[in-house]
């Protein structure tokens, strides 16, 4: 060995060994620290003040009051006073596309469950989400809705056992994170494709039609979107609401009057029956008001629909959604008739121990991607639940209805998902509008970064 060559190694052992002692010096190297701010962590305790939470590698290392979260040193700090911190939002019934993922993210949306859609369309823009290909919110998918044939596109059509098996298994092929079913699917096809669902551990949504919320819970359905089916296990008969079902518009009218006939005994019979069962509650509470307000010029004028493509904003002209649904006025009397009793339901399923998650059922009629499940929340503070339990069905709740323990909080072990606030939500739910910046993946980002 030449001595230059013996120098060499020398001095590559010295710099390795200064190296690793340096970052043993500095543990907290690669490490940034936000320090100051107040954390609601979404696990239901109350808010930490002057808190101090540690991200390292896209994760919560800790998260805690400074006397217990020690900043390591060598980190970086970011100061947070006077400002809040709470976990990214998940929107619990959004039908992805791919235009959407920036908007999402401008709103704090940092995770979506899909409900609904054109199957290969989903699973490829929740491949290129997983790969990082597109910068977009965790997607939990759900693939193409089953229905009774003839389904509507993009709905996949079952006709008997055998369809209803094939539609199940092709979802859990592509790893779909649940089936939904939609309101033409009866009992009977159900049956079958339920008992497919369970063997293979593949949960079921159901936006039902003509099979009642209990009787769809008792079957295998873990969560009820839309308030659907919930008048239908109310009443005594509900046979002539199934057979309205057959068609959309029929069957939307006959149950909006259902609604303005219940009384507040069968409300809570059904909401203490519906949580003991255990099923998960997506009212998307924004939509229906939307829906009883399409003639309420005022009223649309006054939401909040940040620029979407030209083609879905054409979607959403009011005169030709009126056509569509086949509403007269005195639909629409009814449809605002129907919301008070929409709200005690939600608000006797929650005091009966039940679990509510926020959807926005985005892009649909005037729901503007991430704004719309903002105003979901301010609709879950208008029925009754506090601003608590308003942020808690969109981010851990939501979360649980996912199955999945590293979102929806911040605590150790979960991912850096999180936004910074300037206003308190916890005073005006409202105040989840109040964005400084946004943490994705560990990753800081301001409401511009995404270009909307």
């Amino acid at each position: 060995m030449t001595f230059c060559s013996l120098i060499h190694k020398r001095i590559a052992a010295f710099a390795y060994v200064l190296l690793v002692t340096t970052t043993a010096c500095e543990p907290g190297a690669g490490k940034v620290v936000y320090v100051g701010g107040t954390l609601w962590n979404g696990t239901g305790v109350p808010p930490i003040l002057d808190a101090v939470v540690i991200v390292a590698d896209g994760h919560i290392e800790a998260a805690g009051p400074p006397d217990v979260v020690t900043i390591p040193r060598g980190a970086e700090v970011r100061r947070v006073d006077g400002r809040w911190l709470i976990p990214g939002l998940i929107d619990a019934h959004a039908h992805v596309e791919r235009w959407m993922m920036p908007a999402l993210l401008t709103h704090g949306v940092t995770t979506v469950r899909g409900a609904g859609g054109e199957l290969d369309s989903v699973v490829a823009l929740r491949d290129d989400a997983l790969l990082g290909s597109t910068l977009a919110p965790r997607l939990f998918i759900s693939g193409a809705a089953i229905d009774a044939a003839p389904a509507n596109p993009p709905d996949v059509g079952v006709s008997n056992a055998t369809d209803g098996r094939r539609a199940i298994d092709q979802l859990v092929l592509v790893d779909a994170t649940q089936a939904i079913i939609s309101p033409k699917m009866t009992e009977a096809l159900f049956g079958p494709l339920a008992d497919e669902a369970k063997s293979l551990l593949l949960p079921i949504a159901g936006n039902l039609g003509r099979i009642d919320a209990i009787t769809a819970a008792a079957a295998g359905v873990t969560a009820i979107e839309h308030l659907s089916g919930i008048v239908e296990a109310s009443v005594t008969n509900p046979s002539a609401y199934f057979r309205a079902h057959s068609n959309l518009a029929a069957g939307r009218k006959m149950v909006m009057q259902g609604w303005t006939t219940l009384d507040s005994a069968r409300i809570d019979r059904t909401a203490r029956a519906l949580a003991d069962a255990g099923v998960v509650i997506i009212p998307t509470l924004h939509y229906l008001e939307v829906f009883s307000r399409l003639r309420d010029q005022r009223y649309i004028d006054s939401l909040d629909l940040p620029p979407v493509p030209e083609a879905i904003r054409n979607g959403w002209d009011i005169a030709r959604l009126v056509r569509a649904a086949r509403m007269t006025g005195r639909d629409f009397t009814t449809f605002r008739r129907a919301r008070p009793r929409q709200n005690l339901f939600v608000r006797r399923f929650r005091a009966s121990g039940g679990v509510i998650a926020a959807g926005s059922n985005a892009p649909q009629m005037l729901m503007a991607p991430g704004a719309a499940l903002h105003a979901e929340m301010a609709q879950l503070a208008d029925a009754g639940l506090t601003p608590k339990d308003a942020l808690l069905a969109a981010t851990r709740d939501a979360a649980r209805l996912l199955g999945v323990d590293s979102i929806g909080t911040i605590e150790a072990g979960s991912v850096a998902d999180f936004i910074v606030l300037t206003a308190d939500p916890l005073d005006d739910i409202t105040n989840t509008t109040a964005i400084e910046f946004i943490v994705f993946k560990g990753e800081r980002y301001y409401p511009e970064d995404f270009g909307q």
